[in-house]
């Protein structure tokens, strides 16, 4: 597939270790928020939830980090912001489970990633941290499942970066080739 076909924001959209700790502006954090909304959901049930904290609440910042595991803590402190994800698992509607909610949120931080992405704000996503941690401080219902946890700003030099994750934040992952994933009627038909 031509990669011109691909919008460049998609194509650009990547994962930085170095983030500055400058302030990110207010009204770009509301608009990544706002972006998030305009998801699609099942029954149009919107199960996302997202709460954050920065730099400037630097108590509530620090407990943040402290939900991180080892090795995302080394880098994720010196972004501006951090931000956790949920999902509520149940309709509010009927309270029965919402199979879809993951897949919901999922999309709601697509989008929250891309307009982050067009005001120059990168955006780390994270599974390294502790659920039992977050559910714990925040006295979550048995409903609402924490996702991810993300570090959010401007790009830094690297200088703050040990010489491995210098590395790592240099090189690019490879994307695997649509033909790798895409089939055509059974799985065991590329479509490609």
């Amino acid at each position: 597939m031509k990669k011109e076909l691909i919008l460049e924001i998609i194509q650009e959209r990547w994962s930085p270790y170095a983030f500055s700790s400058a302030p990110v502006e207010e009204f770009k954090l509301k608009a990544m928020f706002e972006a998030a909304g305009y998801a699609p959901s099942c029954n149009n049930e919107q199960p996302w939830e997202f709460v954050f904290t920065t730099q400037d609440e630097k108590e509530v910042f620090d407990d943040f980090v402290g939900f991180l595991n080892d090795g995302n803590k080394v880098w994720a402190k010196n972004a501006y912001a951090l931000i956790l994800s949920m999902a509520r698992t149940n309709f509010s509607y009927n309270d029965k489970t919402n199979r879809f909610a993951f897949h919901d949120t999922g999309m709601a931080l697509n989008n929250l990633l891309l307009q982050a992405l067009s005001l120059d704000i990168y955006v780390h996503q994270m599974g390294g941290y502790s659920v039992e941690k977050v559910k714990d401080y925040f006295k979550l219902d048995d409903d609402i499942e924490p996702v991810a946890m993300m570090a959010v700003g401007y790009l830094g030099d690297g200088s703050t970066l040990t010489p491995e994750l210098l590395k790592r934040d240099e090189n690019r992952r490879t994307r695997k080739s649509v033909k790798e994933f895409v089939f055509k009627n059974s799985r065991s038909n590329l479509a490609f």
